[in-house]
């Protein structure tokens, strides 16, 4: 076999490896499942394929098994054994190139022995040349002549062989140093591939996690406090607290049962959507809890989870622009003669519990009579009014202006103080600063 025979035949060992008849008649079975998208039997079928592989030492079924067997468990719940089949295939590539490297080093080993033998013969020929030259000191001086014209002709002959075979051997030499550089390049361009395709998929699977746990945490967070969420992401559930200081405050719309009477329940919901949001901003605003809605009632505290210390009258500034904003759209339907709602409003300040109870579907929930009595004091109050109690005013009363109502009759509770907020104070440029 010539070098170039060799050269060539070293290039086409990858495309020429022969597989045992069992482990690649299980592959190519395996392969068939995949391409007909049947994913579960084709993991199954080349997991065999790589049993046998590795019992028949066949490395390249190994390697193919390794790398289907790794893009078809490529995703969130096999993800460690994805990475484990790309870690195999990798050393096992490993191990392919520097097996192939040797047999190209004995090649080069194998050459140098051949040119080294080139040259002894060579160094033979010409021992065997000056011992015929000795010979010819007995021949007449013509035959001298001629027999040096002869030797001199084999001289230039050999001379040109040995040119012509060290420059074959050059070329060979320069041709199978270029195919093993090639050789290389390539089997390092693929394995950089394929790391770089790793990498990527796994950040992307990075990604996905990420992305699906910020959506989470937001749901999570639009339902619950965050110092209510991180607890029960922590522990699996919450533990109520009891709260000394806070403000609940209920609003309803006056005329709303009349006003579905008249109206399609796709109205009704739109109209209460459009009055909640705007709501839901505002207590958004002033760090105030949505408790939740109840057909056209809303109820809010503030000082929970965390404490406020002017908790009443943050609640009151809430009130009033939650009023301006009803009142700003009674306006507008006015002038397109449609009907409009008007607002109760009603405030109390007291102890309270808050918390989370249950297994499903959370809810941030409050309980305690302080919770009773505010909604005695928006059902005790009067369209566009704001309706508070005593503690309230007792807590407010050097911020805004209030009407005392006298004692009125609330519903299980007796006798209650209440007051209407008129206004705030006016402060003058000296109390500001």
């Amino acid at each position: 076999m010539t070098f170039s025979r060799f050269f060539v035949f070293l290039l086409l060992v990858p495309a020429s490896l022969v597989y045992s008849q069992n482990s690649l008649q299980l592959y190519k079975e395996g392969m068939a499942l995949r391409e007909a998208g049947k994913d579960p039997k084709a993991i199954k079928k080349l997991e065999e394929a790589l049993d046998a592989a590795e019992a028949e030492k066949n490395i390249q079924v190994q390697m193919n098994a390794h790398l289907e067997l790794a893009e078809l468990k490529d995703n969130v719940v096999n993800y460690k054994e994805a990475l484990a089949h790309y870690e195999k295939f990798s050393l096992l590539y490993k191990k392919q190139s520097s097996q192939k490297a040797q047999m190209l080093e004995d090649s080069v080993s194998g050459l140098q022995t051949k040119v080294e033998a080139s040259a002894s013969e060579i160094e033979q020929k010409n021992e065997d040349i000056k011992q015929k030259e000795n010979a010819i000191d007995s021949l007449t001086t013509e035959q001298l002549q001629a027999q040096l014209n002869i030797k001199d002709l084999e001289i230039a002959n050999n001379q040109k062989e040995l040119e012509i075979k060290s420059s074959q051997n050059r070329r060979n030499i320069l041709l199978f140093a270029l195919g093993l550089v090639l050789l290389a390049a390539a089997f390092i361009a693929r394995g950089y591939f394929q790391k770089r395709k790793g990498v990527r998929l796994l950040r992307q699977k990075n990604y996905e996690i990420i992305s699906a746990k910020q959506k989470s945490d937001e749901l999570l967070l639009n339902i619950l406090p965050e110092t209510v969420a991180d607890e029960l992401k922590e522990f699996g559930r919450t533990t109520p607290h009891r709260h000394e200081n806070a403000t609940v405050m209920f609003t309803d719309f006056k005329g709303f049962t009349k006003y579905s009477e008249k109206h399609s329940p796709e109205e009704l919901v739109h109209m209460v959507d459009h009055y909640f949001r705007a709501f839901d901003k505002i207590v958004a605003k002033y760090h105030i809890e949505k408790i939740k809605t109840i057909g056209d009632a809303y109820m809010c505290v503030c000082g929970i989870p965390n404490p406020a210390e002017n908790h009443a009258a943050t609640m009151i500034r809430a009130a009033f622009e939650f009023r301006e904003f009803v009142n700003a759209t009674a306006a507008e339907k006015q002038k397109q003669h449609l009907p409009y709602l008007q607002i109760r409003i009603g405030i109390h300040s007291g102890p309270l519990v808050a918390g989370v109870v249950g297994s499903r579907k959370f809810a941030y929930d409050v309980w305690g009579d302080t919770v009773n009595i505010a909604a005695r004091m928006e059902q005790s109050g009067e369209s566009d009014a704001i309706n508070v109690s005593e503690s309230v005013y007792e807590l407010a009363r050097h911020e805004f202006d209030f009407t005392h109502r006298g004692e009125i009759e609330a519903k299980n509770k007796g006798l209650l103080k209440m007051y209407f907020v008129t206004g705030e104070i006016a402060r003058n440029s000296a109390d500001a600063g």
